[in-house]
């Protein structure tokens, strides 16, 4: 048992419940943006016979006269050049620009990602099973031509045009193709900003043509008419989309952006027409049963579907069922009492609505209810009806006084906004005491009583977050299993064009889409043996000199993707390869436990750790604090401090920023202690205890977060690449939300490797410029040659042989940008440490925002509750892409839906890794993850950058709600954090 008693100090006194804590959730919110950037040159060195040496292996541009990244492979890479002076560009791609192709821009890149896919080139190891993948076979018809137009819309304001007029300019091309029937052929794609595509040329004279039409400005409502002028121009004609397509997947062109762009703006015509489109979902008519079902708080989940055209060994369509938390629409004051309404006590009491509409509106209490329902409404879209029936739509800004109370200047006077309609409108209002809203700009007094407000029904913006219960409700009503999800995505086509067979625009343009999904051959890896320590051989081993613990395999059970350490072989014990003791360490309560709850968690993780050979001693404080006073929290947690513990455990009653962010930038930068958050649902009590499943993942962490190693491959199943020093890096860049974009920075985290079994992580974080969402790494050079320089101090002077580097968050628009920068700065650190070090380098994208899911033909081969497709299930054919190479795995098991599969592109690889290889690397690295017993989605080293970046994301939280943002704290967060994994 536990050696030390528990002293207790520091109790309060109000007993006031706690706010909320997180540990665990991480959000995905990464932006993908391109954005320019700086090229550092390359040219390679001629061989014997005076030619330049290419490597089509890793990515040398086979068309270019200079070859670019040295490279150690033998089969004619260059050898490194050793002045940045003598290399200069060779590589000119042009990239179409979306909404134009009159004026291309040109980006110049040394390095293209190598040809390495395509037919013959897929891996051969694993189970053969058959799949479906959401992928549907488009077919497009050989030599049809299409003709590309240029329009410029006109409108009455002096703004500029919006993604929100779309609707209405879509509405006012129709009405003009119907009117000048004599210019437009019957059929037009428009893509409802700038671009439209005929068949045929239109019939008009010289090089432009201008039109006007008159529309409402709000469908079915002709109390406001807008006049728009149209003018069009022609941009390109006789547009091969075929053949274009055909060379791309040939790989004798680089690209077929634009003729991609052609075929999703044809193929969403009709699902334009007839759905709320966002991006590339689309939303039928939420009316509709089954369309969309309710949330708390005023707000909904719109069902609908995502559809993408995808070239891969030949064209598809990717379509997906897309999900969209929205705003339901109602009359103001209703949504008002949704959002301001007191949950239930318990999922069989309903929510306790306030009613506004009782005594002219004086139930609203602005002390209350003001900042609640301003933060909900801010930036959404609201109906104002004016008494003589007008109506006009704005974006709210704020939440004002009441009518009564709430003056501004009419004609040279003060003016109540109350005096105001009855004076203008002779329009008495029924509920004075309730709030105006600040709609529209505001530079101008458009303040409007709420009782003349609708609510419009829209999706939530992207700048906005919906809260915890919705989100919460969100996902349990929209995971669904693979067999139903399947079946949604086929319905959504059948209903919007009977799989397309019924639509004129594909027929217009020579297109036909087969009406059932990919049926595809993947293979199914086997998961890798794990290696623990067995305490029993220990004590059976005779006691030599320098003799340690037998460390064993541990074979994870069919059919993968989870496992449960303390089930080891018959007559084992199996413990952590390197167990860091909880041994120094304090308590913070902040959850006003009693001292017998406390003594029953501190005894449930004894025993828990007893199983596994774990050693928990007895805390040696217990500090009590009062959460409603931060101060009070840091004194309690700066007195815990004082007294030098390994690890503080924070005990709160559930999720709270604030608290987290203040506490975790304390203990990580200021006091260099670590902490752990417990909340009290985790806690249990002295009458029933915690489940023992939470005490073991809180043992993994305190144990990583010590310093400890959990688990790592077994040197049976080792990957061949890791046999010899390597060191395996992962890098993230997490973005701010939309709202502090010009306030808070991007931070970049890059993790690598220090041991020969890539247990051992150190992570670099770096702040990007404010103002700018940047993707790419601007300091990779510096932050890998610390890592190297760690690497080589931890391993004995040896450096790395080899480099593997994975990277998340970029998108395929950007692959160009970040090999021709980050991949060249890696390679710049590697020279800048020894002149001659040139280790080759494996470059792997993980992507996770993607929409091709993965469903098990035979039900027999799903597994879990579920039935998805098994850990371990890789595509690396078919949907991938035609040239580069490429696969889609499902690393993990899917608990709840239908499994996420990650896709990975391999950008740079001169260590000739075979296909086999890097998936198997790949596979095995998602069973290293620290903070459970599980494989996961991506490679570990990823998902440590991940976690880092957003704990960096805590750390700057905390600085910003205290007011110490200032430069020499930011240049802070980048000082190297001495304490091991940190991030977990």
């Amino acid at each position: 048992m536990p050696r030390k008693k528990v002293s207790e100090s520091n109790r309060f006194e109000d007993g006031k419940p706690l706010c909320d804590i997180y540990e665990d959730d991480v959000a995905n919110e990464l932006a993908s943006l391109s954005l320019p950037f700086e090229i550092p040159a390359f040219e390679a060195e001629t061989d014997s016979s005076g030619t330049k040496s290419t490597s089509p292996s890793s990515g040398i541009s086979d068309n270019s006269s200079v070859a670019t990244l040295p490279s150690r492979r033998s089969s004619g890479n260059s050898d490194v050049s050793n002045s940045d002076s003598e290399y200069r560009s060779i590589y000119t791609r042009q990239v179409p620009m979306l909404g134009s192709t009159l004026t291309p821009c040109f980006y110049n890149y040394q390095l293209t990602v190598p040809k390495r896919g395509g037919p013959g080139t897929q891996g051969r190891i694993g189970k053969a099973v058959l799949i479906f993948a959401n992928h549907f076979p488009l077919k497009i018809r050989a030599g049809s031509s299409v003709n590309h137009y240029d329009v410029d819309v006109k409108t009455p304001w002096k703004r500029e045009n919006r993604k929100s007029d779309e609707p209405m300019f879509r509405r006012a091309f129709r009405k003009l193709c119907l009117e000048n029937s004599d210019v437009f052929p019957k059929i037009c794609a428009y893509d409802g900003a700038k671009n439209f595509y005929t068949t045929r040329r239109l019939g008009y004279n010289g090089k432009k043509w201008t039109g006007r039409v008159s529309i409402p400005e709000f469908d079915g409502d002709n109390t406001s008419i807008v006049d728009l002028t149209f003018e069009i121009q022609l941009a390109r004609s006789n547009i091969d989309i075929a053949g274009a397509v055909n060379a791309f997947i040939d790989g004798t062109t680089v690209d077929a952006n634009a003729e991609t762009q052609i075929l999703n703006i044809v193929l969403s015509q009709l699902a334009r027409e007839k759905c709320v489109s966002i991006g590339r979902n689309y939303f039928p008519e939420t009316s509709q049963h089954g369309r969309s079902i309710d949330l708390p708080g005023g707000k909904s989940v719109w069902f609908g579907f995502f559809q993408s055209v995808s070239l891969g060994w030949k064209p598809m369509v990717n379509v997906d069922v897309a999900n969209k938390p929205a705003v339901k629409g109602c009359d103001f004051i209703s949504y008002m009492e949704e959002v301001l309404s007191i949950p239930g006590r318990g999922r069989d009491y309903p929510p306790q609505k306030p009613n506004f509409r009782i005594n002219e509106g004086r139930n609203w209490k602005p002390e209350l209810h003001k900042y609640k329902l301003e933060r909900d409404i801010k930036g959404l879209k609201i109906r104002y009806i004016r008494p003589d029936e007008q109506k006009r739509e704005w974006r709210c800004n704020r939440v004002l006084e009441s009518p009564r109370n709430l003056c501004f200047e009419h004609e040279g006077e003060a003016m109540s906004v109350e005096d105001y309609f009855l004076h203008a409108y002779k329009y008495k209002l029924k509920y004075p005491f309730l709030p105006c809203i600040h709609l529209g700009s505001v530079q101008k007094t458009f303040y409007i009583p709420v009782e003349l407000c609708q609510m419009k029904a829209q999706a939530f913006p992207h700048s906005k977050k919906v809260g915890e219960d919705e989100t919460a409700q969100m996902i349990r009503k929209t995971a669904v299993t693979p067999k139903e999800r399947k079946e949604r995505i086929e319905n959504s086509l059948r209903n919007i064009s009977n799989t397309f067979k019924n639509d004129e625009y594909a027929k217009e343009f020579g297109l036909s889409v087969e009406g059932v999904m990919s049926q595809i051959q993947a293979r199914v890896y086997d998961p890798p043996h794990l290696a623990y320590k067995d305490l029993a051989r220990m004590e059976n081993l005779p006691n030599v000199l320098g003799l340690t613990p037998a460390i064993i395999p541990f074979k994870i059970p069919h059919p993968g993707g989870k496992w449960d350490m303390t089930k080891g072989p018959k007559g084992s014990k199996l413990s952590f390869i390197d167990n860091r003791h909880l041994k120094n360490w304090a308590i913070l309560d902040l959850a006003n436990l009693s001292k017998e709850d406390i003594n029953a968690f501190v005894d449930a993780l004894y025993a828990e750790g007893d199983k596994i050979g774990y050693q928990v001693e007895y805390q040696s404080e217990v500090v009590k604090a009062n959460m409603n006073s931060m101060n009070h929290v840091y004194q309690a947690f700066q007195k815990l401090c004082s007294k030098r513990p390994d690890m503080i455990l924070v005990f709160t009653r559930g999720k709270n920023a604030t608290v987290y962010n203040g506490l975790k930038y304390e203990g990580d930068i200021v006091q260099k202690i670590s902490t752990q958050f417990v909340q009290q649902k985790n806690i249990g009590s002295k009458k029933f205890s915690a489940k023992p499943a939470t005490l073991h993942n809180i043992l993994l962490k305190i144990n990583s977060k010590l310093g400890g190693t959990n688990q790592m491959l077994h040197t049976s199943n080792t990957p061949s690449i890791l046999q010899r020093p390597v060191i395996i890096m992962g890098a993230d860049v997490t973005h701010p939300a939309s709202d502090f974009k010009n306030t808070k920075p991007s931070i970049a985290a890059i993790v690598g490797s220090m041991d020969a079994k890539a247990s051992q992580f150190l992570c670099e974080i770096r702040l990007q410029n404010t103002g700018q969402v940047e993707e790419m790494i601007s300091s990779m050079e510096e932050v890998t040659k610390k890592l190297l320089i760690q690497f080589r101090n931890k391993n004995l002077g040896r450096k790395p042989e080899k480099i593997i580097f994975y990277r998340d968050g970029v998108s395929e628009g950007q692959f160009l940008i970040v090999l021709n920068q980050e991949l060249a700065a890696i390679r710049r650190a590697c020279v800048s440490l020894e002149e001659d070090y040139n280790p080759p380098i494996t470059y792997i994208v993980a992507q996770k925002r993607h929409k091709t899911r993965l469903f098990p033909v035979n039900p027999k081969d799903g597994v879990g509750k579920n039935l998805n497709v098994p850990p371990g299930t890789v595509v690396d054919h078919t949907i991938t892409h035609p040239t580069e190479f490429s696969f889609f795995l499902a690393s993990h098991e899917g608990i709840q839906g239908t499994t996420k599969p990650t896709s990975y592109h391999l950008l740079w690889d001169d260590a000739d890794m075979k296909p086999d290889d890097i998936i198997k690397m790949t596979y095995y690295m998602c069973h290293t993850y620290a903070r459970c017993e599980r494989s996961v989605s991506y490679p570990a080293p990823t998902y440590y950058a991940h976690l880092a970046a957003f704990r960096a994301r805590v750390h700057h939280d905390a600085l910003v709600d205290t007011n110490r943002d200032t430069r020499d704290n930011r240049a802070r967060l980048e000082e190297e954090i001495s304490l091991a994994n940190y991030f977990m």
